[in-house]
């Protein structure tokens, strides 16, 4: 079962990495090869139970050198503008 608070974070300077599609396709020797892709995962999500877990998850997020929480970018959303991109909702 899901907890009821989700934790969201962005991150930057992600290192894209290769994945299987599933699909088969032709290579230039006209043998089938699987398809790949790049893929770049930037955004990291957990669920908890309580609000305090959440807060704890994030805390090792922000400790963890390899991890850098993305900054808004966007002067329209001066909300968010040059600040952390984290975010904790309660899910139902």
């Amino acid at each position: 079962m899901k907890g009821n608070y989700r934790l969201t974070v962005h991150l930057t300077n992600v290192t894209p990495m290769r994945q299987a599609t599933g699909k088969k396709i032709k290579d230039s020797k006209g043998g089938m090869v699987e398809e790949t892709k790049n893929i770049c995962y930037n955004t990291m999500s957990w669920y908890f139970n309580t609000k305090l877990g959440a807060e704890q998850k994030l805390a090792e997020v922000k400790a963890d050198p390899s991890l850098t929480i993305k900054k808004g970018t966007d002067r329209e959303k001066m909300h968010k503008y040059d600040k952390e991109l984290w975010y904790i909702s309660f899910v139902n």
